[in-house]
């Protein structure tokens, strides 16, 4: 982040402008060596002369003496020559004293002086002992007087001409090496200068010159090592500068970018759209001044996610998904999204990057779905799914204390007729008038809902149940002044409504739900069209009441795996057919151990809409089972068909044949060994769908059996529409066959007509020799009854295969 803060917020760099050099530091340099070589040749000519000085003090001791010597050396050589008289002096003084600089020189004896030059006025004198040695080795002492003049004029002229001498030679000395300065320092300096502000310039190709083999070369090529990793570093950070700045340009969600002090630096085109300001205007301006952050559903403020990342040092997230944007126009739009700290190399908190997406569209479409998903897409109305979360907001106020309300549950007369008669056009349009009459009958606070089909529900919030009777009947009377008009037919329609309180100790909304249907299933056995008020004391509900116990019972069972299925055998009776079916059958296990047989609970579970379930449940369980048990043992029992129930709610299920495919993929059960059952009402009832489900399992290979034969009216006007198997003989014409000679006769009947059409007969309800006897001879092929074997757990069928192997008329007590 802290990358993305110094590519946003870093000046651009400034190009084009060079540095001027007049007057900088080489020519300063060249000037100091030459001013300085010049004050250096003077200052060595001034020591230069105090030191001759020094010297010619040091000498004019050196001369006397040397002077002495020489002579010393001539006047022994010569005894006759000795000052005094008129002998002249020897031509050595002259030189001597022109050697010497002396102005006069004077050798004295006892017979005279012997003198050169002429001793002038302030002259200094220095005398010397001279000792002469005569011929006769006599010694004999001379003093020897130098007339020195003084030496400041001397030393003057000598001054000058040094230091005219030093000056000149400095001078050129300093010039030669100022040219030397320059050609070496200077014009390389100036050329690195020229370069570098080409480089400053822009001009990235700029390098400094390495041919020169001395220090600027070896210098020149460090740099333009360093130029080159510059330029590389520039590159790669223009092209990441570059990614970074297309991908912000180019990304759907707005970016801010702000400084510690939440002042904004950088806004990309989709944030100065959402701002409605452009960034050089919004530039360093705080980023509250533009905007800020309310609540849709409260309209109050919420605090700012730019201030609480900043301070906090963590990421603001937007979360509640109510937020509104308001820009500094007033425009709101709702938005979501995060504010993340920017932080440099230690750590600390440099800005914020604000990403927001505008969720307008999302957030419409969300409110579109809300209301989709509460409201019925045929009527408008409320749904079943909103109903009830208003009947349970109502449940919990009334139990906080609150005033009683009331609900009801209208139930549609004669709207199959419609349907039947006009189509199902013609009922959707009904239901979507019967809408609009029932809402314009109820008051504006009153909720009304379509709970499916041609059902509907209201609540009535703070309504007694006397005024709520009232409205009841008011939506009755509206319904039934109603005509409804379908080309050229006229439909009157009546509606059946329950009336059920909401007070203070309801149960749950099960409850008051299944109460208020239980009073509109009371209207309707009224005659129909009427107002029922449910009262928990109505006999007319307690049957009612009980299966709704049931239905919750049922729904529990399953849940918690307690049903179990049981077998009952279906033996041959013709001498050697060996053939054995097990009918399955179902049992609810019960608190104390016990077992609870259909009949108890058959009823409710066919209301209540669980016979699916339930159907589904023995289809597994019975494939499972009978899988395993046929893996485990390799008995002849293993082989036997099992006939499983089906119930007509499972007729009409579309998706019970892909079930029962991946049932038995999953178990490996053999298609040959199932058979399904339904009965001969359900079947006729649903003729259509039975046809197209037992051809389809059949295709599989499985087998089907017609239950309850002969008990529906027209028995064999249906038979040969439906193509099964067996045909299991209705019970009520078993249990008298033996003394009831037209019980026989339909019995013999339908052997006949069964056996034209090769379907094999079962007869149901054998409690007895004599009636097996009868049916044998009769030629039934198959009988199921106590006689053979009473319904047993599972686990006690290997016992009663070996015991129906044995005979297949054994008496009762032998079988089980």
């Amino acid at each position: 982040m802290s990358e993305l803060s110094q590519q946003l917020t870093s000046p651009p760099p400034v190009s084009g402008e060079r540095v001027s050099v007049n007057g900088g530091l080489p020519t300063r340099i060249t000037g100091i060596v030459f001013w300085g070589m010049v004050l250096a040749g003077f200052l060595i000519a001034l020591v230069t002369i105090q030191a001759w000085e020094a010297d010619l003090e040091k000498a004019q001791s050196a001369y006397m003496a040397e002077a002495a010597l020489t002579l010393q050396t001539r006047l022994d050589a010569r005894p006759d020559l000795r000052p005094g008289g008129t002998t002249k002096p020897p031509v050595v003084m002259d030189e001597m004293r022109s050697r010497y600089g002396f102005s006069a020189l004077e050798l004295s004896g006892p017979a005279g002086v012997w003198r050169v030059g002429t001793p002038g006025q302030a002259q200094a004198m220095h005398t010397q002992a001279v000792v002469m040695h005569g011929a006769d080795g006599a010694r004999e002492s001379l003093r020897l007087l130098a007339y020195v003049p003084p030496h400041f004029a001397f030393l003057n002229e000598q001054r000058k001409h040094v230091l005219l001498f030093a000056g000149l030679v400095a001078m050129v000395f300093g010039l030669i090496l100022q040219a030397i300065l320059h050609r070496m320092l200077s014009r390389p300096f100036m050329r690195m200068v020229d370069t570098a502000q080409d480089f400053a310039a822009g001009d990235k190709s700029a390098r400094f010159g390495e041919q020169s083999a001395d220090e600027f070369g070896f210098l020149a090529g460090f740099i333009n090592q360093a130029l080159d990793e510059a330029n590389r570093s520039e590159t790669a950070l223009s092209q990441e500068k570059s990614r970074i700045e297309v991908m912000l340009y180019s990304i759907t969600d707005a970016v801010i970018a702000t400084d510690e002090n939440g002042r904004v630096q950088f806004m990309n085109p989709v944030a100065q759209d959402l701002v409605a300001c452009s960034i050089e205007a919004a530039c360093d301006r705080p980023l509250h001044e533009l905007v800020k952050f309310i609540d849709e559903l409260t309209r109050l403020s919420i605090a700012d996610p730019v201030q609480s990342c900043l301070q906090s040092g963590q990421i603001a997230v937007l979360h509640t998904g109510s937020e509104l944007f308001v820009n500094h126009l007033g425009a709101e739009i709702p938005v979501s999204g995060t504010a993340a700290p920017m932080r440099n190399v230690e750590g600390k908190v440099i800005g914020c990057v604000v990403a927001l997406q505008d969720v307008r569209h999302a957030r419409e479409l969300t409110l579109r779905l809300t209301h989709q998903a509460s409201r019925d897409s045929l009527t408008g109305l409320f749904n079943r799914h909103s109903f009830e979360s208003q009947v349970r907001r109502l449940i919990d106020e009334v139990d906080g204390g609150y005033a009683n309300h009331a609900m009801f549950y209208l139930d549609l007369d004669q709207f199959k007729i419609v349907n039947d008669t006009c189509g199902h056009v013609a009922g959707d349009e009904l239901l979507r008038q019967l809408g609009v009459i029932l809402h314009e009958a109820l008051r504006s606070d009153d909720l009304l809902a379509r709970l499916g089909g041609d059902e509907f529900g209201v609540l009535l919030r703070r309504c007694s149940l006397d005024q709520a009777v009232k409205i009841a009947e008011k939506l009755r009377l509206s319904v039934e002044e109603f005509r409804f008009i379908w080309g050229d037919k006229v439909f009157q329609i009546g509606v059946s409504i329950g009336v059920v309180p909401v007070e203070p100790g309801v149960a749950d909304l099960a409850a008051l739900l299944s109460a208020a249907d239980l009073a509109c299933y009371a209207a309707k056995e009224a005659g129909r069209n009427r107002v029922h008020v449910y009262e928990a004391s109505d006999d007319a509900l307690a049957h009612q009441y009980g299966e709704m116990h049931w239905a919750t019972d049922l729904v529990r069972a399953l849940d918690e795996d307690r049903f179990e299925i049981f077998v009952q055998p279906i033996v041959a009776l013709a001498a050697g057919d060996s053939h054995r079916h097990w009918e399955v059958l179902l049992r609810l296990r019960a608190a104390d151990g016990g077992y609870i047989g259909p009949g108890a609970f058959m009823s409710a579970a066919e209301r209540y809409g669980l016979m699916p379930r339930i159907d589904r449940w023995v289809i597994e369980r019975t494939f499972k089972t009978f899988s395993e048990m046929a893996a485990r043992s390799a008995t002849d029992c293993c082989q036997d068909v099992v006939a499983i129930n089906l119930s007509g709610a499972s007729l009409n299920d579309s998706s019970l044949i892909e079930f029962v495919r991946d049932i038995q993929a999953s178990t490996g059960m053999p298609w040959e060994r199932v058979c399904f059952e339904i009965t001969e009402t359900v079947a006729i009832r649903n003729l259509h769908m039975a046809i197209s489900l037992v051809n389809e399992l059949r295709n599989m290979g499985c087998k089907f059996a017609l239950d309850d034969f002969g008990s529906g009216l027209s028995s064999f006007a249906y038979l040969k529409s439906l193509p099964v198997d067996y045909l299991k003989i209705d019970g009520s014409f078993i249990m008298d066959i033996v003394s009831d000679p037209v019980d026989r006769a339909m019995v013999e009947a339908i052997r006949e007509v069964s056996h034209i059409m090769g379907v094999k007969t079962v007869a149901e309800w054998v409690e007895n020799e004599e009636t097996a006897d009868v049916l044998r001879a009769i030629g039934i092929d198959y009988a199921q009854g106590y006689f053979f074997g009473r319904p047993g757990a599972v686990g006690n069928w290997s016992e009663k295969c070996e015991a129906l192997n044995r005979a297949p008329a054994l008496a009762l007590a032998q079988v089980q």
